[in-house]
């Protein structure tokens, strides 16, 4: 069915499309997890509704901070809910396997991201002897030279001539590099820099032109570093000097919650090796790798071939011909083995529905390949563990990874139901605000009208929320699943209120009524 196609290909394109679109990181904000709205046995929370509306990019109709902005929001995240409950609990998407590993997958990361912080971010307690040692050094800006290297021997070949030959920085350089120019940086305590880097320079004992290194990166690499010298931004208000005392205080919280973690999850994987099977694994990357590998133009294209059978380069749709022969004809073959488990080639591309690869490195090239997603299928298999740790423990049932997921769920189901209703009707327009306007405006007012009787609203609530103006599209690092929200729902533009009813009024009145 072409609807559940369309679906299931950007449930499982998603992590490659999204990196077309800028993203900003915000600290997220915490809200009390009122009910906003309810609509049957569904609905939507005073949290959600602000994750919804801010933490992505909101089409042109309601992008203000207005009241009718905050209406058409809402009523889109009710038409959502609507869409869903037409879609019925055992529609198709439902039913299809690969949507099930996929949003499994999402409740697993959510269960780890619960284990993070009850189990050791909410632990920590912070001494005010090193709040105030780090208070000290926040405020510079470091400029360093620096040079890398893979290799662990070379890197211990630096250090000796460093230490034993007493030469300098510059000397070990320009004998390693051959070049005249060494690379710069500059650093701030604000700076999502490499931990191992950080720790290593927000020191209160660092002195001008002292060398640092070679440090062990996450990303496999030696990083050595010579202090130039640094600038140093004192906070001045009130507010200055707050604001960096809170920022110290998550930041310290961070490292002494991942170190803490770190250990755990080492006894988890105590002992276990992960072997792989060196001809699977090879033919793997050969025909992965070109996927992965390829221009964000051509994933694009491989996209819309899948989704829209949009005609492209015949060169470009073989790497998806080459894969799909792949997993069919190999897809028994054991492709590694941990713990006395053997993966096949098929576990692991079901376990990779559930979690998508996460690559240490962001610049990958041809020949880094294989190591790097080695690596990744190694961080895939540690997830799986902590995941079923963290079902002993029952975080599966938590309200905040029931909600999450159920938040995903829904955003997917009623986009399933969305083109489902679109295929029917067989719009001739092309432009989807022509489609809301002259189609699903109209389908929604009819939803309105068929479940009035079962919408609530908590107006007092809702009138006293405020937004913003500011476009944002919110990611996180480092995991399979990245983006925050689900894409804000375009299905309709009313800015009326006028069904369902006040939460808790027994009357049937709607909310509010059009003048």
């Amino acid at each position: 069915m072409k609807v559940l196609r369309f679906i299931i290909l950007i449930a499982a394109i998603f992590v490659v499309s999204n990196f077309n679109f800028c993203s900003k990181k915000e600290k997220e904000k915490v809200f009390p997890e009122k009910i906003l709205a309810k609509i049957g046995e569904k609905d939507i929370s005073l949290n959600e509704f602000i994750r919804r509306a801010e933490y992505t990019i909101r089409p042109r109709y309601c992008k203000g901070s207005t009241n009718i902005d905050k209406k058409i929001i809402l009523n889109s995240l009710i038409a959502e809910k609507m869409l869903v409950m037409e879609a019925g609990e055992d529609n198709e998407l439902i039913r299809d396997e690969h949507f099930q590993r996929h949003m499994q997958g999402r409740k697993e990361q959510m269960m780890r991201e619960w284990m993070y912080n009850k189990d050791y971010v909410s632990k920590v307690k912070l001494e005010s002897e090193e709040v105030n040692r780090v208070y000290r050094v926040a405020g510079r800006k470091y400029k360093l030279n620096f040079f890398t290297v893979k290799e662990p021997t070379t890197a211990d070949q630096i250090e000796r001539r460093m230490l034993i030959d007493g030469k300098s920085f510059e000397e070990v350089y320009f004998e390693l590099a051959g070049t005249d120019t060494i690379p710069e940086k500059e650093v701030e305590w604000q700076m999502p820099e490499q931990e191992v880097i950080h720790q290593a320079l927000y020191s209160d004992t660092l002195v001008k032109n002292q060398v640092i290194g070679p440090l062990l990166t996450e990303d496999g690499y030696y990083i050595v570093m010579k202090v130039k010298g640094w600038t140093n931004r004192i906070a001045i208000s009130e507010k200055d000097i707050n604001q960096r005392v809170q920022d110290i205080k998550e930041k310290l919280t961070q490292d002494h919650a991942i170190k803490k973690y770190v250990n755990y999850v080492g006894n988890i994987m105590k002992g276990k090796r992960l072997e792989f099977s060196p001809e699977a694994f090879k033919n793997l990357v050969n025909v992965m790798g070109p996927l992965y590998l390829a221009s964000d133009q051509t994933k694009k294209e491989l996209f819309l071939n899948k989704v829209l059978k949009k005609e492209i380069d015949d060169d470009s749709l073989t790497m998806y011909e080459d894969a799909d022969r792949f997993f069919e004809e190999q897809g028994g073959s054991p492709l590694f083995k941990v713990d006395d488990k053997v993966w096949t080639v098929n576990d692991y591309k079901k376990e990779v529905e559930t979690h998508p690869l996460v690559f240490r490195k962001k610049q990958i090239g041809k020949g880094d390949f294989a190591e790097q997603m080695k690596l990744a299928i190694v961080d895939m298999v540690r997830d799986r563990y902590i995941a079923d740790e963290a079902y002993k423990k029952g975080y599966d049932k938590t309200q905040y990874v029931k909600r999450n997921s159920g938040m995903w769920q829904d955003a997917m189901v009623s986009l399933y139901q969305k083109y489902k209703y679109l295929e029917k009707i067989k719009p001739e327009e092309k432009d989807m605000m022509a489609i809301v306007n002259k189609h699903l405006n109209p389908y929604i007012d009819e939803l309105q009208k068929k479940y009035n009787d079962v919408i609530e609203v908590e107006v007092d609530d809702f009138n006293d929320l405020q937004l913003t103006r500011i476009d944002m599209f919110v990611k996180q690092q480092n995991v399979p699943f990245p983006v925050i929200v689900p894409s804000f729902p375009q299905i309709t533009t009313d800015p009326w209120l006028d069904y369902g009813k006040k939460m808790n009024q027994s009357d049937s009145s709607s909310v509010e009524q059009k003048p």
